[in-house]
């Protein structure tokens, strides 16, 4: 797309596809937003729109927030099932934002087939069910919050259960306790088995994602975190019950020991762990809010002789934008008339405003102090510098470092 001829030819074959409510082409930014509805028309259709009139399109990107991918081997499986898919060119997962990013040809393969490859792999695809109280949340973020607030119910009913299980676990180290569950009475198997029933919920709601994620790892003929915490904790309640139901199989009755403890302190324990890592995952993406939250939303552009407010979106190179006193400089430009000093410490640290005059660079983001000036844009959209910080943080938090791959690498032959 060269000229402003090229978006509504765009446009009118986009809208042309059966299931298409809007298409807005953006020259600036050589892209299309595109309104569907998914049961009428795919992706490859209207790629196939674009290109029968003349333009290329290329490959698309997405990220994908994943649910229940709490480790290296997770994210790996993860990784291997999408680059199996057909058009997938390239997938990496990041348990940082606890997503995967997906580099994939659209007329290959869609989302629902890539959602499909997530599944396939005994993990799922996270979609929030609480509507973000923050405009800047996105559903990566949603889903986050939402699973920590329902991990963090978890661990307090598991905690507080394991406090008197524990106590009454272990009588013989409790003064007062040993005299009134001395060894091998019915007062002591009679206590034992009401801690078995108040452990009950901890194994089965506290813990119930445990045997969630073992199952779906079971179908697909895996294993993961969750299948050796699950025969962990299953194997302390069933010895226990034993332990009451019939101690007589074992050697010396009276000896026979009961282990709800376990399966309550090991499941709150690990809900608590899974519960921070979410809030430090969530933590990471903090950064990034905020250097969102510092980009111009409108720009004052001239138009035809006009002064109009436009989207930072529509500002394109070569346009003349004007900035007042106390407002954003929208796009990176150079001053064309007039003056004025410019707050750029959220670029370069300088606590003090500098001067600008005609011919000197501004940047979007910064904030103008004084005067009034005029400058021509020369960088916009995703090339302006503050939307490069922004995504060399996000490509920077997926990441991973050469020697974490031989890591993730090494230690999934020794931890499934």
């Amino acid at each position: 797309m060269n000229c402003a001829h090229c978006p509504p030819t765009i446009e009118r074959a986009i809208r042309a596809v059966k299931g298409v409510q809007t298409a807005s082409v953006n020259l600036a930014t050589q892209t299309a937003m595109v309104d569907y509805d998914p049961a009428q028309a795919k992706v490859a259709e209207i790629l196939r729109a674009i290109r029968s009139v003349g333009y290329a399109a290329g490959t698309a990107t997405t990220r994908i927030p994943i649910k229940n991918m709490h480790c290296t081997s997770c994210a790996t499986r993860v990784e291997l099932a999408l680059k199996m898919t057909p058009g997938v060119i390239a997938a990496r997962a990041s348990l940082a934002p606890n997503v995967v990013d997906i580099e994939y040809q659209p007329e290959r393969a869609d989302f629902q087939e890539l959602r499909r490859s997530i599944e396939s792999s005994g993990y799922r695809v996270a979609e929030p069910k609480v509507k973000p109280t923050d405009e800047t949340l996105d559903p990566a973020e949603a889903a986050n919050e939402q699973e920590y607030r329902g991990l963090m119910r978890r661990f307090w009913l598991a905690a507080v259960i394991s406090l008197p299980v524990m106590a009454l676990s272990y009588p013989d180290l409790i003064p007062g306790l040993r005299e009134w569950m001395p060894m091998g009475s019915d007062t002591r198997r009679i206590v034992w088995a009401l801690l078995g029933v108040l452990s009950l919920p901890v194994l089965l709601w506290s813990g119930s994602q445990f045997f969630v994620g073992m199952w779906d790892a079971l179908k697909h003929r895996a294993a993961n975190m969750h299948t050796l915490i699950s025969i962990g904790i299953t194997a302390a309640f069933l010895y226990s019950v034993v332990a009451v139901a019939w101690p007589g199989i074992f050697p010396n009755m009276a000896l026979a020991e009961v282990f709800w403890d376990v399966t309550d302190v090991v499941v709150a324990l690990v809900v608590l762990g899974l519960a921070l890592e979410i809030k430090a995952k969530g933590r990471t993406s903090q950064a990034i809010k905020k250097l969102i939250g510092l980009q111009a939303k409108t720009a004052r552009v001239m138009r035809d002789g006009k002064e109009i407010d436009l989207p930072v979106e529509e500002v394109l190179v070569s346009d003349t934008v004007i900035v007042r006193p106390g407002e954003k400089v929208p796009v990176d430009g150079k001053v064309s008339a007039g003056s004025s000093a410019i707050d750029e410490s959220m670029i370069t640290g300088e606590s003090m405003p500098v001067e600008k005059q005609a011919g000197d660079e501004v940047i979007g983001g910064t904030l103008n102090k004084t005067g009034s000036f005029r400058f021509t844009a020369t960088k916009v959209g995703k090339d302006t510098a503050l939307a490069s910080i922004i995504r060399m943080v996000k490509d920077a938090q997926g990441s991973k470092a050469p020697i974490q791959r031989v890591v993730d690498t090494v230690s999934g032959y020794f931890v499934p």
